[in-house]
């Protein structure tokens, strides 16, 4: 059978008779071989351009041996190496040709599964840094009363047990498998990251999205996008749905600003706008009134956490955000915006922000309250920005404490290469010793990846830099070297439990390292 590119209304009439006439109704869509199963379905399609290109049609015949009931291939722009190797089982009867099925895999996927997020209350993050955090938190903040799930970096399902898939997210069809499995245990909200890759490749095209939160942008994900306007493009993409119910972004971000000067006044959507009330003056006259502000004012730093002052419209209110750092105070923000966009009442939002806990690997403090070792905290900082942010926040503590401001870090392997020396510039400048190690080199040289950051040490910051190849030997030499009063951060890795080496994944945690580092010190 072969699909012609009538209407899109017809192609996916046409999609839907053949799978229900030849599927299962049991079976599952799947982009990934690996997860396959006698009877599903395989929707083979390239992704992305140029080195960030993935097709998975050379894996045709993997999946037809695995006994899939149907393979829905697209017939656009085949590589001839890949065309020749996949040719001989095309005729396979099993093998139907879609036209552009990249660009409509979401919404088979969607149909396929009973529509899931029209059933589900789904508010998509996106930004640079902040979206696993903002997640995390929403889902402690909404409470048993409004049972809300997670979806990004470290899983779906419920923060207490989540099921791993190895992307912040996932590809089409997995993302609609797995907001059914949500629907179907129940969950009412689901707070998802919106990775840049993802809108840029349609994976969350049929997903029905009705709050969009935006944290900030900074460099990231060149070595897919290019330049800053394509990877600004595609996270922009979220907040031009028509059917969104609410947009709610950061003034203190530059980016945001100027999305805010964008949207306001001419998106259906309900627009909330956090930040502080400097920026919020910066607005038009015009676009303060048709935004609603969130603005904050901080009032102390204490032990137990950041006291704000909040004031949205005619409410005003003081709360305590029980974390550290400046960018975690515009994360609180993002959450306080969304529980008030969603009606929650005041005094169940104070309670429910103050009882917030810390997301694993993101500052997340190792041995709180010991005084007999360094303060040892792990955070997932691996952009220039966030380890800017990440190293302002702390240096002040360890001023306070009497001590210095040990950084330890890597940059990961086939990833962003011009971001590799701006952090060493940011480390070096910053915190008063670094420790140059591994991260995830991939299958690139880890001293070719520390070389790079290397490169943007300046001279006469390089006595302060050391270089371990060996991750787990700097953590140890970290706590090792260091003075009580100290303050060490391993960063770049955060909730991570493996270390990817030459196509190999094996165990290895900062904390656990960190934490047996620790022990010996004692």
């Amino acid at each position: 059978m072969k699909l012609n590119p009538k209407n899109l209304s017809t192609i996916f009439a046409d999609i839907e008779n053949t799978l229900y006439s030849q599927v299962d109704r049991t079976a599952n869509l799947f982009a990934d071989t690996r997860l396959l199963m006698p009877g599903d379905v395989f929707l083979a399609y390239p992704v992305g351009f140029g080195r960030g290109l993935s097709d998975n049609r050379m894996h045709i015949p993997a999946a037809l041996e695995k006994g899939v009931a149907l393979v829905l291939y697209d017939t656009e722009n085949w590589l001839e190496t890949e065309l020749l190797s996949t040719r001989e089982v095309l005729g396979d009867p099993r093998c139907i040709p879609v036209p552009n099925l990249g660009k409509i895999a979401s919404e088979i996927a969607n149909r396929w599964y009973g529509n899931p997020s029209a059933e589900l209350d789904v508010i998509g993050v996106t930004g640079t840094n902040g979206k696993t955090t903002i997640t995390h938190w929403l889902a402690q903040a909404f409470g048993k009363t409004h049972l809300t799930a997670i979806a990004g970096t470290m899983g779906y399902g419920s923060i207490d047990d989540l099921h791993t898939t190895g992307f912040t997210t996932p590809d089409a069809p997995r993302v609609q498998r797995m907001l059914a499995e949500l629907r179907e245990q129940k969950f009412k909200t689901v707070a998802m990251e919106v990775s840049s890759h993802a809108l840029d490749q349609g994976r969350v095209d049929g997903v029905l999205i009705h709050t969009a939160i935006f944290s900030n942008l900074s460099q990231d994900h060149l070595d897919y996008h290019q330049d800053m306007v394509a990877y600004e493009a595609a996270k922009f993409d979220l907040f031009r749905r028509t059917n969104l119910k609410n947009i709610i972004l950061n003034l203190d971000d530059e980016t945001g600003f100027a999305w805010a000067q964008k949207l306001i006044g001419h998106s259906k959507a309900k627009i909330t706008v956090y930040g502080q009330a400097q920026n919020f003056a910066k607005l038009t006259e015009e676009q303060q009134n048709k935004s609603y502000p969130v603005l904050y004012e901080l009032k102390t730093v204490g032990r137990s956490g950041l006291l704000v002052k909040i004031d949205a419209r005619d409410l005003s209110f003081n709360l305590t955000i029980p974390t550290l750092g400046g960018f975690n105070i515009q994360n609180a923000l993002a959450v306080i915006s969304t529980l008030l966009a969603y009606e929650m009442p005041i005094e169940k939002i104070i309670k429910n922000i103050e009882q917030l806990k810390s997301v694993p690997g993101r500052m997340e403090m190792i041995n709180l309250g010991d005084k007999l070792t360094p303060l040892a905290i792990v955070d997932f900082a691996h952009t220039p920005d966030g380890l800017a942010k990440t190293l302002n926040t702390l240096l002040p503590v360890a001023q306070q404490r009497g001590g210095k401001l040990i950084c330890v870090f890597g940059c990961g392997g086939n990833r962003d290469k011009t971001k590799r020396p701006l952090m060493g510039k940011i480390a070096a400048e910053i915190a008063n010793r670094v420790i140059l190690t591994s991260d995830n080199p991939r299958n690139e040289d880890p001293m070719q990846i520390i070389s790079s950051i290397m490169q943007g040490v300046p001279a006469n910051e390089k006595a302060k830099v050391s270089i371990l190849e060996d991750r787990a030997f700097a953590i140890l030499n970290a706590v090792r070297t260091a003075q009580v009063n100290d303050v060490i951060v391993v960063a770049g890795k955060g909730h991570e439990t493996t270390q990817e080496v030459m196509g190999n994944k094996f165990p290895f945690s900062d904390q656990d390292h960190l934490r047996l580092a620790l022990r010996r010190v004692v």
